[in-house]
């Protein structure tokens, strides 16, 4: 068995306050992503959507140099093709950051716009199914459609 996948065998069986490590950081996203997005309502409605991006992206360098140093940024099996889906990834979420910011700067509302548009997984399971062929269960096709649902009960005027 190769290093990095002892390693990663290793960090998945490492736990943070008992649960999983995975789930400590995806917990951590929850929160930061929710301040995130009341945070973008409110700088939305000082600046336009073009603006916010590029400040945004700024607020982003601090964080990339912090990461630059990390000595795992230089590891991966195939990086000419990770660093073209890393730059892709980056293109993808800008524009979809435009589009957030310019729902706020329009008039939506940061208690509507932000569940609305964390429903982005949709588009991601649509994908891993299509072309990953990754598969689903009940439960999951389930979950998708009360996910669509919620659109449309979100997106509903009061």
């Amino acid at each position: 068995m190769s290093s990095s996948t002892l390693e990663s065998a290793a960090a998945a069986k490492s736990t943070i306050l008992g649960g999983p490590r995975w789930l400590a950081f995806s917990l951590l996203t929850i929160l930061v992503w929710g301040a995130w997005g009341a945070v973008s309502k409110l700088a939305s409605d000082g600046v336009d959507a073009d603006t916010n991006q590029i400040l945004f992206t700024l607020g982003l360098l601090p964080l990339i140099l912090v990461v630059w140093r990390s000595p795992r940024v230089r590891q991966g099996k195939n990086r000419r093709a990770g660093l073209a889906w890393a730059f892709l990834t980056g293109i993808l979420g800008g524009t979809g950051n435009i589009a957030f910011f310019h729902a706020f700067v329009i008039g939506g509302k940061a208690s509507i716009v932000t569940p609305v548009t964390a429903l982005f997984p949709l588009v991601t399971v649509f994908l891993a199914v299509t072309f990953l062929h990754e598969r689903i269960g009940n439960a999951q096709k389930l979950g998708l459609a009360m996910a669509m649902a919620a659109i449309y009960l979100l997106s509903m005027q009061v």
